[in-house]
């Protein structure tokens, strides 16, 4: 299995699947965004996205423990996985030699 960021050519097919698929839908990623897919030989199996953290997020932000000045200049540090699907073709066991 090889994950690799979604070549701009691809990326009408990625949005199209997570639309079709995710269970929240999909129009946009808020921010900066990371998309990526994860394949099978030519086959796609799963996408991944990621977008911009939030301004504020009490469980995180305690658990870094960044004090407030620290925590404005390294917030674009930190990305939230703000979709992640296997996709139905997907959902077969896989075996050890299908690697």
């Amino acid at each position: 299995m090889i994950v690799r960021p979604v070549r701009r050519e691809e990326w009408p097919r990625w949005c199209a699947l997570m639309r079709e698929h995710h269970y929240l839908g999909f129009e946009r990623i808020v921010g900066e965004a990371l998309c990526y897919v994860a394949c099978r030989g030519a086959h796609w199996v799963a996408l991944l996205g990621w977008g911009s953290a939030a301004l504020k997020c009490g469980p995180r932000d305690r658990w870094i423990g960044w004090d407030r000045a620290l925590q404005w200049r390294r917030l674009q540090l930190i990305a939230n996985n703000v979709r992640f699907l296997i996709l139905p073709t997907a959902r077969n066991p896989i075996s050890p030699r299908s690697f």
